[in-house]
């Protein structure tokens, strides 16, 4: 059965906020936002059904244990697991991470969403929860490019630093060239104690390619659209308020 959500790609930049309010009534019934789609090396397009977490009961998500494709914060053994899926190009992905500058614009609009998978991160640096971040290509080349990047950093245990640096660098637009490999290169240099040489490399060589490739396949069985989240192995809305009731 397909749960599948189709946004046009100009809607979040030309539609009116009458058309924003609707889509993110649909998100809280479909537990994400953004488009249908997979990632391949070219960044083409393929639906992804959504499977799995439209149960009462949690579904065994143990297949995202790897911490070499999926990046893990906070501690194994938390109470409470939260597993996010999103796109480094996604606006709405954007919006939860509260980082970019314009997402203050909708913060009111958009209060349970902006800043959500932030105070998540905050609670798993706190150990207080066990935060796991699925890297997704949903809208095309430089979205790959980026997971891409994420995934070159986390080889150097970097991953939320490069995770923070590509949302904040995000604009309201996609594939315009700002998360072309050379651009990421200028970005990685932003980063502390990163090695530049070795990024550059893992990077202009697609080294992290294949991996990016298996998160998405994987994340088939899950998601549908980003961001996605499941807390516990339940998938829930991406809304701080319906998230937060369930990490006490």
């Amino acid at each position: 059965m397909s749960d599948k959500i189709e946004i046009k790609k100009d809607t979040f930049y030309k539609g009116s906020i009458v058309v924003l309010a609707v889509l993110l009534i649909i998100s809280i019934f479909t537990g994400g936002f953004g488009i249908g789609a997979g990632s391949s090396s070219s960044g083409g397009n393929a639906n992804v059904a959504n499977t799995g977490g439209n149960t009462q009961q949690p579904v065994n998500m143990n297949v995202l244990q790897d911490t070499n494709l999926y990046p893990a914060l906070g501690p194994k053994d938390a109470k409470h697991t939260v597993i996010e899926f999103s796109d480094f190009q996604c606006p709405y992905c954007a919006m939860a991470s509260g980082l970019p500058s314009w997402v203050s614009q909708y913060a009111s609009q958009y209060s349970d969403l902006v800043g959500v998978s932030q105070k998540i991160e905050q609670m798993a640096t706190n150990g207080q929860v066990r935060m796991i971040y699925v890297p997704m290509g949903f809208l095309g080349q430089e979205s790959v490019y980026a997971a891409q990047a994420a995934l070159c950093a986390n080889k150097q245990d970097k991953f939320w630093e490069m995770h923070n640096t590509l949302f904040t660098a995000q604009t309201q637009g996609e594939n315009t060239g700002k998360f072309n490999k050379d651009k990421l290169e200028i970005l990685a240099q932003k980063i502390s104690g990163l090695d530049q040489a070795k990024f550059k490399s893992c990077l202009e060589n697609d080294d992290t390619l294949a991996d990016v490739q298996k998160a998405a396949s994987t994340a088939k069985q899950f998601a549908s659209g980003t961001p996605t989240f499941y807390v516990d192995g339940k998938k829930v809305s991406a809304s701080w308020s319906q998230i937060s009731s369930l990490l006490n």
